[in-house]
């Protein structure tokens, strides 16, 4: 993974430790660390000043190497949400701990492929490889809601930063709209 400079365009850090696909990067809401996800089914959290990896860790519980689609940081914590390739996310330190676990309950066909937290961290949407956006309550960890949101394979959810308002992104071409 490199940082580069905005203006300049050069190469200002680059931080190696995954062996595989980086699947998804992101900052926490601090700006103190940027976690990353790959195909290596490893989380990564990194010092962005160093560039030095702080920690690594693997979701899954039984440390099956399963590819790690996304990582979400909740606001106001130290928390991360971890979605893999299967029906469960998992609510995280930033040290590997996992602190709860958020499930679909399927067994087969309901893989989450990606995943957003509400602005304020109260609703995870996760959205599966079987057409559904799945709605889970953060506090609680229960699944509020399933919505099938696209007729053909969906690649992403994002919610916006200011409102009320989700984005899913399918293979077919279509980006909806969604007020939760």
């Amino acid at each position: 993974m490199r940082i580069h400079g905005l203006k300049s365009g050069k190469m200002l850090k680059e931080l190696r430790g995954h062996s595989s696909y980086i699947n998804h990067c992101t900052y926490t809401y601090d700006g103190l660390r940027v976690v990353s996800s790959g195909s290596d089914g490893l989380v990564k959290v990194w010092d962005p000043k160093t560039a030095e990896c702080v920690a690594s860790f693997r979701p899954n519980p039984a440390g099956v190497e399963v590819p790690v689609n996304c990582c979400q940081p909740l606001p106001k914590s130290d928390h991360v949400v971890v979605c893999d390739r299967s029906s469960t996310a998992y609510l995280m330190t930033l040290q590997g701990q996992v602190v709860k676990t958020l499930s679909s309950g399927k067994k087969t066909g309901g893989d989450f492929l990606s995943a957003c937290v509400s602005r304020m961290g109260q609703w995870l949407y996760c959205l599966g490889e079987d057409q559904m956006l799945y709605v889970f309550n953060v506090g609680s960890g229960k699944l509020d809601s399933i919505t099938a949101c696209h007729d053909k394979e969906p690649i992403g959810v994002c919610h916006h930063p200011h409102k009320n308002l989700l984005a899913t992104f399918a293979s077919d071409a279509t980006l909806k709209l969604w007020r939760p």
